[in-house]
């Protein structure tokens, strides 16, 4: 096909996230380690979040769309999107509504990793990892925040429903709650206050890859709500000033597999 001889580029990957307005250096931080893991490969990042866009306006951020289509227009004959969302719920399908959108046009190859928590695998590595980074006493009692999906029938739902049932039978003082959508706070913060009760202390835990207006904003409410039944603390952070899922080398090393195993697809060597 004469419109072959335009794809002279090699392999790109394109770090798919949500970003944040005050936390964007965490992902610049993965997209370090990706530049020093994979050295035949360039690097990009494309972002979900339009209000993030915006605020941040950095003419090198772009949404998945504009990402994959720059890269087509430079000619890359390899892309790789790695979906940096923790479950595969709607963010994630998105990802891969949005690839099959460009291969009915593009002739890239273009492959996606899965999301963080959606192979068995990798779900019970880093959620033991945490049980065991925040393991309690007797008298301590850890509330896991994740964020929620709007929907029942979304899609990952089994992802979620999976690391809430893990970590709750990992300890019974653990407990789980969310931030939107099914088990919220709000809802069932009678039934987390009794399973707490007789607890001295209580550590929040976000369930976010990077805590970010949510971490200052929603799970500071659970923390100002449950400070006045008992001693309320923040997981202590891996780095910087709050505790980051994406810090953790577990989420790391399962982010770096994800990718070597989409790399062989694209017919790249595993690192």
């Amino acid at each position: 096909m004469k419109r072959l001889r335009h794809y002279k580029r090699g392999t790109a990957i394109v770090l798919c996230c949500f970003g944040s307005v005050n936390q964007q250096a965490k992902y610049e931080m993965l997209r370090k380690l990706y530049t020093a893991q994979f050295l035949d490969a360039d690097l990009f990042m494309a972002l979900s979040s339009r209000s993030v866009l915006n605020k941040l306006a950095d003419p090198e951020l772009k949404t998945l769309p504009e990402q994959l289509a720059a890269l087509d227009r430079a000619g890359y004959q390899k892309i790789c999107v790695v979906s940096c969302y923790l479950f595969p719920t709607e963010e994630h399908q998105q990802v891969i509504k949005t690839i099959e959108g460009f291969r009915g046009f593009s002739l890239s190859k273009i492959e996606h990793t899965s999301a963080i928590l959606h192979q068995v695998k990798h779900a019970n590595r880093i959620l033991a990892a945490i049980n065991t980074r925040f393991s309690t006493e007797q008298d301590e009692h850890n509330l896991f925040i994740y964020h929620g999906a709007p929907n029942l029938d979304a899609s990952g739902y089994s992802s979620i429903w999976y690391a809430e049932s893990l970590l709750t039978r990992l300890s019974n003082r653990n407990s789980v709650c969310s931030l939107e959508g099914a088990h919220p706070y709000p809802f069932i913060a009678d039934t987390i206050k009794a399973e707490i009760s007789g607890a001295l202390r209580v550590r929040l835990i976000p369930l976010l890859l990077v805590s970010g207006n949510h971490f200052e904003n929603d799970v500071n409410k659970i923390a100002d709500d449950l400070g006045l039944y008992t001693q309320v603390e923040h997981a202590e952070p891996v780095t910087g000033d709050r505790f980051c899922l994406i810090d953790l080398p577990e989420v790391k090393k399962a982010l770096i597999e994800q990718t070597s195993e989409c790399l062989e697809k694209l017919g790249v060597p595993r690192v």
